[in-house]
């Protein structure tokens, strides 16, 4: 009888142990970029984003707060700031493991049609005043990075800016504080959209397709085990359709 209870309260304790460490699992804090509509807002509440994490997240029981801070610090974010994982990040060799490619922006560079640049090449920008969304160099290929990271000495370099906050970028250049504007065509229909009647946006534009056609985020997770399980989750999503339906939600 007393091996039979010693054995019971065992199995009860094991069990404990178990729930705990599946409910410390489940709470994550995962860190997201400053608000850059369509794909983060509200705080990181909502937003393309955070939606696709939470479905993808959702099958394994994952439950998650969110820390928002600029582009610089999400890269190591997971090393240095203490998450569990830091959204919009590119892979790097930094002992953290990366998800599959989760959000993926198309960015270019937009004039104004008044101001008749010719924009064919990367290199058609030197000379010209430039702002663009933090660590933009980073991701925009060799070549960008080449003569717009912060290492170039160039005079020309001193005309090109990153802006942490986009809402910020995008107001700057309808208010002629740059000739061009680096950044994904979505952000920028929506924070002018939103500037509208504040500022005068009414002009046209040139966009110019010199960049890849797609630049490809992921997510740096703490945990491997999580990680795996957001791949399978953001998989499933893709394939039962939910992930179109949060694009659709924001974007049409």
């Amino acid at each position: 009888m007393a091996r039979r209870m010693t054995k019971s309260l065992g199995l009860l304790a094991l069990f404990a142990l178990t729930l705990a460490s599946d409910t410390r699992a489940e709470e994550l804090v995962i860190a997201f970029s400053l608000n850059t509509p369509p794909y983060v807002m509200d705080e990181a509440k909502s937003g393309i984003g955070p939606e696709i994490v939470r479905a993808a997240l959702k099958p394994k029981g994952y439950t998650f707060t969110t820390r928002q801070m600029s582009y610089r610090k999400l890269a190591d974010a997971v090393v240095k700031k203490g998450v569990d994982a830091a959204t919009m990040v590119i892979k790097m060799d930094n002992g953290t493991y990366y998800s599959d490619k989760y959000i993926t922006f198309r960015n270019c560079a937009i004039t104004k049609k008044s101001s008749d640049i010719k924009i064919d090449t990367i290199a058609d920008l030197k000379g010209k005043s430039i702002v663009a969304w933090e660590n933009a160099y980073e991701v925009l290929g060799p070549e960008f990075q080449a003569l717009f990271s912060p290492s170039v000495r160039a005079p020309y370099r001193k005309k090109y800016m990153e802006i942490a906050d986009q809402k910020e970028q995008v107001e700057m250049f309808w208010k002629g504080e740059a000739e061009v504007i680096v950044i994904d065509e979505s952000v920028m229909r929506y924070f002018t959209k939103e500037l509208a009647g504040k500022i005068d946006v009414s002009q046209a534009l040139d966009y110019h397709k010199i960049f890849p056609p797609k630049t490809h985020y992921r997510i740096s997770f703490k945990s491997r085990q999580v990680r795996d399980d957001f791949n399978a989750g953001l998989e499933e999503i893709r394939l039962n359709g939910v992930e179109q339906e949060i694009y659709d939600k924001y974007l049409k």
